[in-house]
């Protein structure tokens, strides 16, 4: 969440914020909250002041005196403690209202009101001709039976899947390819060379398989609540993950890291879970957008003259990672209106998919300043002994859909799927995926 402080000192930059966003946050009536609040607190420290003065008077007064002082201390009491219940009820209204409040835009983040609106940066690979008819992933996978959607459906329901066969053993490859790319301290100066960031630390990513559970107020905190898409465990006061960062972001919840130690980063895999709502009839075949996914993801936290450097960083490794298998892609820079509330800025790759014949989203990478940190109270600790709130930023390795693009985009007239080379390697030395006889 933003710094009250500066929301009350910058009313303005907020407004455009909120505008800028399309988010539907009554400011206004924040303040007003805000207003009242503060005016109630004051009164409430005056009142309580008065109270412990009266009640430390008792017992050096008279017998006569002491009664009347009891009587007076006993109405303080009252209002005190009425005060402290309208602050109370205040605090709910005027905090729900300010965890909605977005993050500021960066500046260089193009103004817009949706996805059509993003700019792309630049295109990278060649999109592949084909001399035969063009297979889409869902069909593909029926015919060599290693995707099984009409079994899922009758056990689970749809958007579900069952990964057979090759194509299991293809996931594991990209997740061990990620995990060995993201800890190879050599691969990530080489990166940091490319981008130009050579003064960033290239201190590797820290392996984790993190819960895919998450209390309901530290999922709040971090703002990345999906709303309706969220699988939910009322009575337990737990929400399923929607994707490992969830969990990652509040690892270092209420705790104060020394400086020396910064950057930490994390590469995180876990099974993610969206209800998907609101998506009725789209992207239904196959396992382009399902309920239940296998999702690796990146979580950094650094100093806060780091953290957008960082996010250039981290933007470098998704591409070392589409390169390394040979996948086309463009770089998007997402624009206002279709970035998420903690988001200070985003960039997105979309893969080329020939089977629909257009690009889509296969990695988001989100730089959320201290935004996610204030609300769990993860610092570090400067040089000079300030406390300062740490800057997030995550990102996708790799989740479902880079699997979608390698069938499309090695799909043989055979109707074979040809492995990528970096990943062979991760499958016994295999190079084609075929139908079994």
């Amino acid at each position: 969440m933003l710094d009250v402080k500066f929301i009350r000192e910058n009313i303005d930059v907020v407004k455009e914020a909120i505008k800028k966003k399309n988010s539907k946050v009554d400011l206004e009536r924040f303040l007003e909250l805000d207003g009242e609040k503060k005016d109630l607190q004051k009164t409430f420290e005056e009142k309580r002041a008065e109270q412990n003065i009266a009640s430390k008077n008792i017992s050096q007064a008279s017998d006569d005196e002491r009664t009347k002082m009891i009587s007076d201390v006993s109405k303080l009491k009252k209002e005190v403690q009425k005060l402290e219940e309208k602050i109370k009820n205040i605090s709910i209204e005027w905090k729900s209202i300010l965890m909605n409040i977005p993050n500021i835009p960066s500046l260089k983040m193009p103004v817009g009101k949706d996805d059509t609106e993003n700019i792309t940066i630049y295109e990278w690979g060649e999109k592949p001709e084909f001399n035969f008819e063009v297979k889409t992933h869902d069909i593909l996978g029926k015919e060599l039976d290693i995707i099984d959607v009409e079994k899922a459906a009758e056990i689970s329901g749809s958007r579900f899947y069952y990964l057979k066969g090759d194509l299991v053993l293809l996931q594991f490859a990209m997740t061990r390819f990620a995990f060995d790319v993201l800890t190879d301290e050599k691969i990530l100066k080489d990166i940091l060379k490319e981008k130009d960031l050579e003064y960033l630390s290239s201190k590797p990513f820290i392996p984790m398989l993190p819960p895919v559970m998450i209390k309901n107020e530290v999922q709040d905190s971090i703002h990345r609540v999906f709303g309706d898409q969220t699988y939910k465990f009322e009575e337990d006061n737990l929400n399923l993950v929607a994707s490992a960062e969830h969990t990652l972001a509040p690892y270092h919840m209420n705790e104060v890291l020394d400086e020396k130690d910064l950057p930490m980063r994390y590469i995180g895999h876990s099974v993610a879970f969206r209800r998907e709502a609101g998506t009725y009839g789209k992207d239904m075949k196959g396992i382009f957008r399902a309920h239940q996914f296998e999702k690796t993801e990146m979580e950094s936290f650094t100093t806060e003259e780091t953290g957008e450097d960082e996010q250039k960083f981290i933007v470098g490794i998704q591409e070392y990672l589409m390169k390394s298998l040979k996948l086309p892609y463009r770089l998007q820079q997402v624009c206002t209106g279709d970035t998420g509330k903690p988001d200070y800025q985003q960039f997105d790759i979309e893969a080329w998919l020939p089977g629909q014949d257009a690009y889509r989203e296969t990695h988001t990478s989100d730089y959320m300043t201290d935004y996610q940190t204030r609300g769990i109270k993860s610092f570090y600790k400067t040089k000079d002994g300030k406390k300062k709130l740490l800057h997030t930023n995550d990102a996708t390795v790799f989740a479902g859909r880079p699997l979608v693009a390698i069938m499309e985009i090695y799909q043989q007239e055979d109707g074979s799927i040809k492995i990528p080379e970096v990943l062979q390697k991760y499958m016994g030395g295999k190079k084609i995926i075929q139908k079994k006889n």
